[in-house]
């Protein structure tokens, strides 16, 4: 329907404003209800005529035009107080609260507000019994009978999946959370321990709509109630639904929990601390929530809670709590939980301990055991099924070693292996992000790690020679968005489902998997991902998580003080050659990928090395970065390259440059002109 065919109802009447809000088309029903509005507020439309139209509408047998007429009202009772207009209303809310249709049963909710706002408490206690007795009677659902036809075949099963049959008990919870705002602090004695029990049994519901609508009816709840009120009798009986709302599974769920944690501490006040045992953990873990939606918000609380000081000081005054939040996090069947508790695990080591030549004021809470059960948390997340958790657990690993090198002593050769392993995935982000979390270990145990780091590098460097001319990549598991949900393959008619993925809990991101926290059963020679057929490792994969690690090496040396810095720049100087025999490969599919990570990494390599040893080694580095600036099938490599050539121009004298050409046999201002 093209928008122009839409009435615009400039200078409609009110009859023409109500054909609109009961038409079949919902724009057309949205500028009816917008020219009603201004209508209402420029004082065009008789209260007596909209009046008799809106109750006429609520007796109309299509759901467009009691849905219209129920917006309609609404948006009277904001313009004028008309307690006869209150009452017709009020006298048809039981019925409307039922209807069959959803969107008149959502309408009935602003109605309610704006009733309540007017006459306080007595609309409230006149529709409690409705309301609270329909949230109670649709509280579990049953199918409806219907009667067979002999005539006809047998209908196929029924099922009631968790986010449908439910019919009103979702609405009436939108009814009860608007009275409640509509009423205000007025409401504070209807929050009894009947009222909590309701929202508490609300809050454990199957359907996750229902969950998220109790959560927000607790937040208004919180709004309205009184401090004191709050404090003696609503906290102490609410504190752990919120908690568990904020561990929900489903991100609309944990959203709207989220709201009511802030309402929740927020109305504490100064009584906060009481509290922050259930609740600060996963406060802190939401931050790194992969839903943006729940994150931002989460952020926002923790910056409103904390103030200016930070968070450090309250983490570490309830640390034991808080540490056991992360540590059960990390076992959660979600992975996105899995993730956001490894991120948290990590700032513990990278902002709030410190290091023990830097140590900061909160570093004397990290006690011995403390730290191995963290350890142990990531370690055992180092090795998840779920490449995202792996990749932030190895990060966090590495600002673990810098922050407690004697604590993290006796896992310095698994880590190490680990991190080599790491190094050679299927995924890219995780093998440069194992050479960081290496080179920050190397950077900590140099004496103990740099000699046997340095000869698996060189080792492992000029596999791509030994690489298949067939190349792969993981292409089957690709991310879909931020939460890594891995690709359905094509499927037949034929394929019989997996009973291991039948009849499992279903997250928010809509995939049952990863949904396990079992260690990832490796097979020998195969590659990282748990899937149900095991990639063969990719030599040229293997390559190029040495070319991250050789420039990570290189970096770290070049700004080290100690007296080897010198020998082991020579050291990583000798490695050159194999890097540019690595470079050079083409005889494989990816051959651009593996020059287009080397071209990524060589500015900074060449600058952590210093032109004096780069020289030797710069004619075979030119002529393959030559070659990559002039093809034109792959531009991420073709700009890569040119960045390469830029780079070295502003770090090398002409002159040398000038040189290398000619032994490589490149006409010089052909090359520097690209």
């Amino acid at each position: 329907i093209h928008p122009a065919s839409i009435p615009s109802f400039a200078n409609a009447t009110i009859q023409e404003v109500f054909e609109g809000l009961r038409d079949f088309r919902n724009l057309t029903r949205d500028r009816a209800l917008e020219a009603l509005r201004k209508g209402l507020s420029a004082g065009q439309f008789e209260q007596a005529a909209v009046e008799t139209s809106v109750l006429s509408a609520l007796a109309a047998q299509s759901w467009e035009a009691r849905q219209g007429a129920l917006c309609a009202a609404a948006e009277a009772l904001k313009v004028w107080d008309r307690p006869d207009f209150r009452s017709a209303l009020l006298r048809l809310v039981p019925r409307l609260l039922v209807d069959t249709e959803y969107r008149v049963r959502k309408a009935v909710a602003p109605v309610l507000k704006e009733c309540c706002s007017r006459d306080g408490l007595s609309v409230f206690d006149s529709l409690s019994g409705v309301v609270l007795g329909d949230i109670r009677d649709k509280f579990r659902r049953t199918l409806e009978e219907k009667e067979e036809d002999p005539n006809l075949p047998p209908a196929p099963p029924s099922f009631l999946p968790d986010t449908e049959g439910w019919r009103s008990l979702e609405t009436s919870m939108s009814a009860l959370e608007s009275m409640m705002q509509g009423c205000g602090a007025a409401f504070t004695p209807r929050i009894d321990r009947a009222m909590l029990d309701l929202l508490a049994e609300c809050s454990r519901h199957t359907n996750r709509f229902v969950r998220e609508y109790a959560y927000f009816a607790l937040k208004n709840a919180f709004d309205v109630c009184s401090q004191d009120a709050f404090l003696e009798s609503v906290a102490p009986l609410t504190v752990g639904l919120v908690q568990a709302g904020i561990r929900d599974n489903w991100s609309q769920v944990r959203y709207a929990a989220s709201v009511a944690a802030r309402a929740f501490v927020q109305k504490a006040g100064e009584h906060q601390d009481r509290f922050f045992p259930e609740l600060l953990g996963n406060m802190c873990l939401n931050r790194h929530y992969v839903a943006e939606g729940v994150r931002l918000y989460s952020q926002d609380t923790w910056r409103l809670v904390c103030g200016p000081q930070g968070g450090a000081r309250l983490l570490v005054a309830h640390f034991e709590t808080v540490i056991d939040a992360y540590i059960a996090a990390a076992q959660a069947p979600n992975h996105a939980v899995r993730e956001a508790a490894c991120h948290c695990i990590a700032e513990l080591g990278s902002r709030v301990a410190g290091s023990p030549t830097t140590p900061t004021v909160h570093r004397e809470h990290f006690t011995h055991p403390r730290v191995q059960r963290l350890l142990q948390t990531l370690l055992a997340s180092f090795q998840d099924e779920s490449w995202p958790v792996r990749d932030v657990a190895s990060t966090a690993l590495g600002h673990f070693v810098t922050a407690f090198p004697v604590d993290c002593e006796d896992y310095r050769a698994q880590l190490t292996d680990l991190w080599f392993e790491q190094m050679a995935d299927n995924i890219p982000s995780l093998r440069r992000n194992g050479a960081a979390a290496l080179a920050m270990a190397v950077g900590t145990w140099t004496d103990q790690l740099w000699d046997d780091v340095t000869d698996r590098l060189a080792k492992t460097l000029p596999s791509v020679v030994d690489q298949p001319e067939k190349s792969e990549v993981f292409a089957d598991y690709t991310p879909s968005g931020p939460f890594s949900v891995p690709r359905p393959k094509p499927a037949s008619f034929e394929d019989k489902p997996d009973p291991e993925f039948m009849d499992q809990t279903m997250y928010s991101c809509g995939s049952v998997a990863p949904k396990t926290f079992k260690r990832r059963q490796r097979v020998k020679d195969s590659g990282c991902m748990n899937c149900a057929t095991e990639q063969p490792k990719q030599l040229w994969e293997s390559s190029e998580g040495m070319v991250h690690l050789l420039a990570d090496l290189a970096i770290l040396n070049e700004a080290s003080q100690e007296t080897a810095r010198e020998a082991r720049a020579i050291g990583l100087a000798g490695l050159l050659p194999a890097l540019a025999s690595a470079f050079g490969c083409s005889h494989y599919r990816h051959h651009h990928l593996l020059k287009q990570r080397v071209c990524e990494r060589l500015p900074s390599l060449s600058t952590a090395l210093c032109s004096q040893r780069l020289l030797p080694h710069l004619p075979a580095l030119l002529k393959v970065v030559a070659e990559c600036a002039a093809q034109d099938t792959h531009h991420a490599l073709r700009e890569g390259a040119k960045a390469v050539l830029i780079a070295w121009q502003r770090q090398l004298p002409s002159s040398d440059l000038e040189a290398a050409c000619r032994t490589a046999g490149l006409d010089t201002k052909a090359l520097l002109a690209a």
